[in-house]
């Protein structure tokens, strides 16, 4: 767990899944994930931000023993926090939690018009991939994969 003042990042709990889950149904346009099963897998771990005890924020990472790596669920931050450096606590929190550990990279998705695209890129993320029909939406949007690289 990370504190600074009130705010805290903290592992999810059954509890957490269903605001999280309320979270995504508000703000993501995108099918609904099963929170309660990535907050209880072996394979995955969720994370959330509070401040005063309110949840400003999620994210978190999928594990891949196949080929050692570790894949960024989703970070999110309410739109009014944005700007404030609540995402990058997040990514630097995942790359911290992460480091000491077996896995080689933890990779992130991001739209190309999305701003998480600059979150990661400003956190030493690389550009790795792309795939200009990985989603299923009319802005002709292209998925930019990336990676930061553990050495």
């Amino acid at each position: 767990m990370v504190k600074l003042f009130n705010m805290k990042i903290r592992k999810a709990n059954l509890q957490d899944a269903k605001a999280i889950s309320s979270l995504n149904r508000k703000f993501f346009h995108e099918r609904e994930r099963d929170w309660k099963k990535l907050t209880s897998a072996k394979d995955s771990e969720i994370f959330v931000l509070e401040l005063n005890k309110k949840i400003l924020g999620f994210t978190g990472v999928e594990y891949r023993e196949w080929n050692n790596t570790a894949q960024i669920i989703d970070i999110f931050v309410r739109p009014n926090y944005r700007n404030k450096g609540y995402g990058t606590k997040l990514v630097k929190f995942l790359i911290q939690h992460l480091k000491n550990k077996k896995y080689r990279t933890l990779m992130a998705e991001a739209p190309s018009s999305n701003p998480v695209l600059i979150l990661y890129l400003k956190n030493d993320f690389r550009i790795c991939g792309f795939n200009d029909r990985y989603y299923s939406n009319r802005s002709k949007e292209i998925a930019l994969f990336l990676s930061y690289d553990f050495k």
